[in-house]
C-alpha cells in the first residue's frame, strides 16, 4: 500500500487534506470519499493527489547520483518512472472528464 495525500475545499472553500492508504490514486479518492460523506456529491472539490513516498524514493535514490548507468538499470527506472506517470494522467483525465459531466 501506498500513502496518499488527497487535497480538497470544503463548502467554505477552506483548504483540506486527508491522508488515504492505497496502491493507486484512484483507489485512494474512492477511499476519501467514502471517509468525508461532504465529498460523495462534490467530488469536482478534489484537486489534487500526490504519492509523498514516489515522491520521496525518487528524490533519494541513489541512481541520480552515479556517474554512470548501465543501459539496463537505465531501461528499468525509465519503465518504473513511466507506469507512473500514465497512472497519475489517468487520475487527471478521469477527474477533467467527471468535472466536465458536472
Amino acid at each position: 500500500m501506498k500513502h496518499f495525500t488527497i487535497a480538497y475545499r470544503d463548502k467554505d472553500n477552506n483548504f483540506l487534506e486527508i491522508c488515504e492508504y492505497a496502491e493507486k490514486s484512484d483507489e485512494a479518492i474512492k477511499n476519501a470519499i467514502k471517509d468525508i460523506p461532504f465529498l460523495k456529491n462534490n467530488q469536482n472539490y478534489i484537486f489534487r493527489c500526490t504519492n509523498e513516498s514516489d515522491l520521496d524514493w525518487l528524490m533519494n535514490m541513489e541512481g541520480f547520483k552515479q556517474k554512470e548507468w548501465d543501459k539496463d538499470s537505465l531501461y528499468e527506472e525509465s519503465l518504473y518512472l513511466i507506469k507512473g506517470i500514465k497512472s497519475h494522467l489517468n487520475h487527471i483525465f478521469n477527474w477533467l472528464h467527471k468535472s466536465l459531466q458536472n
